[in-house]
């Protein structure tokens, strides 16, 4: 039987689950944008950016967390306690889609937190993912912002991959850290990864426990195991329902996390990626101890200045291993968390989490406690699978106080129709102080966070606990010595005079620094009469700002215009800025591979001059730019350190080219009238593409070429071939020759090849008269005619008139 049941998909959900940001159902109608803080889930707000599931979809819903803008921080909240005694299974499917940058981000949690807490808030953001604490950009002048309160684990869903790594104080006070570091990494150190963090308070503790990778060193990178993507390749979702649901299928994910049952419970997080291997365990570790009695859960989202669509289906919490019919548990409320140590007239509030694991409603559910009377309840009867918490209090006695401890059982019981129906007893046991006591509470005056040499001023609250005054009150501190008490006597507990106040400074050292933090522990001390008598420990964690840093100038030995081919020398100072030795000293270059450093170790304030080559590619030539990213670094104990990045920007310049070598395809005499084919083969010599690529010959109009695209030289695609046949006329045989020239040409003719020429033999002919470039019609030959015969003169005759002709 579910604890929790909820498949987000209708117009409404469990009224047990609370929103926070822009959470909300698309299964509703739409909804005004909510307020800051907790507030009902209802449905989404109009104006969204990415592609989300339609609204008003009930009941093709979902629990949308953030669609793909900006800087968006949500979380759904179930602030009603589930019993942790036979351990948890929860499963949900996620989305994580749509984002409208590259890479996308941030990832979803999932995570528990003790279930006798109040959770009405989630952690910070970021790559906090709503679980952890947060120094935002580790800024010391920035507000350091809690985790979730009193969490227990945090599972991160991270397709960007901040959570893995401690960068923001993630994981502050821990003893041990991250692989990754505290440094701010590009890329971010988790990609696509599952990432455990265990329990955590306020600005304490979420330190890392486990996550899916190969590599657990602090030497990079860390490559998920994960055998599929959490990121889904949705990119457009259709504005019918059931349309959406279908686009959506090949993002969606069905994540389980198990904690089993004590005494050695483990932590198991399975995938099933939906590409047809089913449900695959990711990750397996021992899980924090002590296990909380209880546990609430919640989710939570976000986006920064990348982006992603976070979405939740068919959420279901059950019990690892069966629950009896009726099950108690029973717990002391830790909001606010209980004073210790406790003292006579102490009040102890106690909570009762009674769950109906049977399969009947039960009626007049009540419960017993043997040392507490009128235990209420929310209500008398409980439904199947439902869970209500009841209350009571206890004051602690005089008697407890002679026993040392007090301990209190209790049990549920109620009605199935008219059986009656009891649960196993579940009791707690409590110290009480006997006899004398001291209790300390330690604080530092300020919270900010301290450099070398900065003093750190504490404060020191020494209350009597017991019913006998006290002298000698003084303070032992494992970090300084010198603190100063306002009363060294103190009266009895309850009485004018029971507490004091004391101080005492400390300096921050370069190994605090080096830390990121100085944590010291105090006790209080005093004397009843002859007894000794000193107070639980009590430790106070301050931020330290290490003073390490690099510098990184880097330069090119020649700034001239580089071409396809050329070598670039770079150039790369690297500067100690801080005020401790860095080791593994070295360079890291988006474009060169192997940057040389001739040392690597540098004292502060201490250089070395690094040094790498790089060949100029024609894709930078065609952009006409190279651009390339350096970053230092080096590492101080187990503090990596790494520089701003420097770039430089060199010139680059393309070279266009073409070559045309033309060819006859038959070398003979030619004749008037003949027919000559050439071949052209046209080449790109230059460093890019070129389109419009054509030739241009002086005797012939028509040359076709089998391509007008070419790569750049070297590529298969970077020749053609082409051809062009020419009439042999009467003026070429009377010249006794043809001689044409052709030039290959690109991009509109702005690219020309140097020409080339082809000559080829005419045979030559006589000279005809022709007025037309055409052959000469042969002469025809003359016809033999006979000579005429003699025929001879005629006289003349006479003259008539006088003067009218001429004597002959």
């Amino acid at each position: 039987m579910p604890l929790v049941d909820e498949t987000f998909t209708g117009a409404t959900a469990d009224a047990g689950f609370e929103a926070f940001g822009p959470a909300c159902l698309t299964g509703a109608p739409q909804a005004p944008a909510p307020g800051p803080g907790t507030h009902p889930l209802v449905g989404c707000p109009a104006g969204v950016t990415g592609p989300v599931p339609p609204d008003n979809a009930a009941p093709n819903g979902y629990l949308r967390l953030t669609d793909a803008s900006n800087d968006q921080s949500a979380a759904v909240l179930y602030n009603h306690a589930l019993p942790a005694n036979r351990g948890m299974v929860t499963t949900f499917e996620q989305w994580q889609y749509g984002g409208t940058t590259d890479p996308p981000a941030d990832g979803i949690s999932f995570f528990l937190i003790d279930g006798a807490a109040s959770l009405t808030a989630p952690g910070a953001f970021g790559g906090s993912l709503g679980y952890a604490q947060k120094l935002p950009n580790d800024d010391p002048d920035a507000t350091f912002l809690p985790g979730v309160n009193r969490g227990y684990v945090g599972v991160g869903l991270d397709v960007l991959g901040n959570y893995f790594g401690d960068w923001e104080h993630r994981g502050n006070g821990c003893a041990e850290g991250s692989p990754a570091g505290t440094p701010f990494r590009i890329p971010a150190p988790g990609a696509n990864m599952v990432t455990l963090r265990g329990p955590g308070d306020g600005i304490e503790g979420y330190c890392f426990l486990d996550a899916t990778t190969s590599n657990f060193t602090t030497t990079g990178p860390w490559p998920s195991t994960l055998p599929g993507q959490l990121h889904g390749p949705t990119t457009v979702v259709p504005a019918d329902p059931e349309d959406a649901e279908d686009a959506l299928e090949v993002s969606r994910r069905t994540v389980t996390v198990e904690i089993s049952p004590a005494p050695s419970p483990v932590i198991t997080v399975s995938i099933d990626f939906h590409d047809g291997n089913g449900v695959q365990q990711v990750l397996s570790t021992p899980a924090p101890q002590p296990v909380p009695d209880t546990y609430k859960f919640g989710f939570a989202a976000s986006t920064g200045l990348f982006t992603d669509v976070h979405l939740i289906r068919n959420l279901t919490v059950h019990p690892a291993a069966e629950l009896p019919q009726l099950n108690l548990v029973k717990q002391v409320s830790q909001n606010p968390p209980l004073e210790t140590p406790l003292t006579p007239g102490t009040q102890v509030p106690y909570e009762y989490v009674v769950t109906n694991s049977g399969t009947v409603e039960l009626t007049d559910v009540t419960v017993t406690d043997d040392r507490v009377t009128g235990v209420t309840c929310p209500e008398p009867t409980l439904a199947v699978g439902a869970t209500m918490t009841c209350t009571g209090t206890y004051t602690v006695t005089a008697a407890d106080a002679t026993a040392g401890s007090v301990t209190n059982t209790a049990t549920a019981q109620g009605l199935a129709g008219t059986t009656p129906v009891e649960s196993p007893p579940d009791d707690v046991t409590l110290p009480v102080q006997s006899g004398p006591g001291v209790r300390l509470e330690k604080s530092a005056d300020d919270t900010r966070v301290y450099e070398v040499g900065d003093e750190v001023t504490y404060t020191y609250t020494v209350t009597n606990t017991g019913p006998v005054a006290l002298t000698d009150i003084g303070i032992t501190d494992d970090r300084l010595t010198g603190v100063t008490c306002a009363s060294t006597g103190l009266a009895p507990n309850g009485q004018a005079g029971d507490s004091t106040t004391c101080t005492g400074t400390y300096t921050v050292t370069e190994a605090d620094a080096g830390a990121g933090s100085v944590t010291n522990t105090a006790t209080a001390r005093g004397q009843a009469g002859a007894t000794p008598v000193v107070s639980p420990p009590d430790d106070v964690t301050v931020l330290v700002e290490s003073e390490l840093g690099l510098r990184l100038e880097k330069s090119a030995d020649d700034s001239r215009v580089y071409r396809a081919g050329d070598l670039v020398t770079y150039t790369y100072r690297v500067t100690n800025t801080g005020d401790e030795a860095l080791t593994g000293v070295g360079v890291t270059d988006d474009l060169v591979p192997d940057v040389s450093c001739p040392v690597t170790t540098l004292a502060p304030g201490d250089s070395v001059t690094c040094t790498g080559t790089y060949t100029v590619t024609r894709a930078d030539a065609a952009r006409g730019t190279v651009i390339n990213v350096a970053a230092a670094h080096g590492r101080s104990r187990a503090t990596e350190v790494v520089s701003e990045p420097d770039d430089v920007t060199l010139r680059a310049r393309s070279v266009p080219g073409l070559r045309v070598t033309k060819t006859v395809d038959d070398s003979r005499r030619y004749h008037v009238g003949d027919r000559v084919t050439y071949t052209y083969t046209v080449t790109n010599t230059g460093d890019r593409e070129l389109t419009g690529v054509g030739v241009t010959d002086d005797r012939i109009d028509d040359v076709t070429c089998e391509a007008t695209i070419l790569g750049p030289a070297g590529e298969g695609d970077d020749s053609t071939t082409c051809t062009g046949t020419y009439v042999v006329t009467r003026a070429d045989a009377r010249r006794g020759s043809v001689v044409n020239v052709a030039v290959a040409t690109a991009e509109n003719g702005t690219v020309r090849s140097e020409p080339d020429r082809a000559r080829i033999t005419v045979a030559k002919k006589q000279p005809c008269h022709s007025n037309y470039d055409k052959p000469c019609k042969p002469k025809p030959k003359p016809t033999h005619k006979p000579k005429p015969t003699h025929k001879p003169k005629p006289k003349p005759k006479p003259c008539r008139e006088y003067g009218s002709c001429r004597s002959t």
